[in-house]
């Protein structure tokens, strides 16, 4: 399939970006992306305003408008980045496409070579980078989560890339769920229906999943394609401790009907996902204040009434015997 942005210009990669209040950071991000130029990758950008307050909309108007690479697109009110995420991926037209966010770096460097590489190998649907943190209030970088340093070091054995299937890399389930440190082959996911959840907060769960379990092969390079500013008082999720936290559930149940359609991948998966749902409570319920803990139990055990039995008895006989106690004890309290 050909993809083309005007005339006959072929498209290598689309970058989808998703805008809320990020007017100080948008012309760095497109300078940043302007460097493909000179790595002869070419490019499309497509913005997604949702719902700014500042001059986002202003800004990217005018990106667009002198740029023919770039989209302008804008949602009338805040509804997410999974939202409008969404809404971008109907307008991609490159081979490629990465979900990125208009506040972080991105590592231009790494895209060429992997682009190539994936040209060549057309059964590697998704490729999958390191990523590290960058502290704004102390200017100060780290490498990845701790947990996500083990997956990858797991995945990679010593290696700079390795390729493989989802079957052998089954631990990428729990990298965290961010979607900015992977480049997807367009084609193969408009084929299998790529989303984002419709959540505003952990809506990167479903992405995040779609990307691994509908590639035919991942490619795993240890290499850093996205420097994730945190800020400290941002919108950031760890710094957010009220009621929007409980769309947790939303989006693992978003993520759970997903699974339901298609019962062979639910048959394969069902115990990564009750593993992540259990993590993903337990760092969410530490942080939520204290008034929504009843109901951070509360729609945990309605969550939980949706197990398949026999999922469950298989996580108590192979996969998870302790995960299988754990959630049978709570199904019977």
């Amino acid at each position: 399939m050909a993809y083309e942005l005007g005339g006959d210009q072929e498209v290598a990669l689309s970058l989808v970006v998703p805008v809320w209040n990020a007017e100080s950071h948008l012309q760095k991000l497109v300078s940043q992306i302007r460097q493909l130029d000179g790595l002869a990758v070419s490019w499309q950008l497509i913005f997604i305003d949702d719902g700014s307050s500042d001059n986002s909309v202003e800004i990217i108007s005018r990106l667009a408008t002198e740029n023919p690479q770039i989209m302008a697109l804008a949602n009338p009110k805040n509804q997410g980045a999974g939202v409008a995420r969404n809404y971008g991926w109907q307008h991609v037209k490159g081979r490629y496409t990465i979900f990125f966010d208009a506040d972080d770096d991105l590592h231009t460097g790494v895209i060429p070579t992997a682009i190539k590489q994936m040209d060549a190998l057309p059964d590697v649907d998704t490729a999958m980078f390191a990523y590290r943190y960058e502290r704004e209030e102390t200017r100060q970088f780290t490498a990845m989560g701790k947990h996500d340093i083990q997956i990858f070091n797991s995945v990679l054995q010593g290696k700079d890339i390795t390729i493989g299937t989802l079957d052998q890399m089954s631990k990428l389930l729990h990298f965290t769920n961010y979607p900015w440190n992977k480049i997807l082959r367009t084609e193969r996911f408009r084929q299998t229906g790529l989303r984002f959840g419709s959540t505003t907060v952990h809506n990167d769960i479903l992405g995040h999943w779609y990307s691994l379990i509908f590639a035919r092969s991942i490619m795993i390079i240890d290499k850093v394609i996205c420097t994730h500013i945190v800020h400290p008082k941002g919108n950031n999720l760890t710094n957010r401790t009220g009621r929007d936290r409980l769309q947790m559930f939303d989006a693992m149940s978003e993520l759970y009907d997903m699974l339901e359609s298609h019962p062979i991948i639910l048959r394969l998966y069902a115990h990564f996902f009750w593993r992540l749902t259990q993590d993903v409570v337990i760092w969410s319920r530490s942080r939520i204040a204290k008034e929504y803990k009843k109901e951070v139990d509360y729609r945990y055990a309605n969550l939980i009434s949706r197990i398949d039995l026999a999922d469950l008895a298989r996580m108590r006989t192979i996969h998870a015997p302790e995960l299988a106690k754990t959630l049978t004890s709570q199904l019977l309290s």
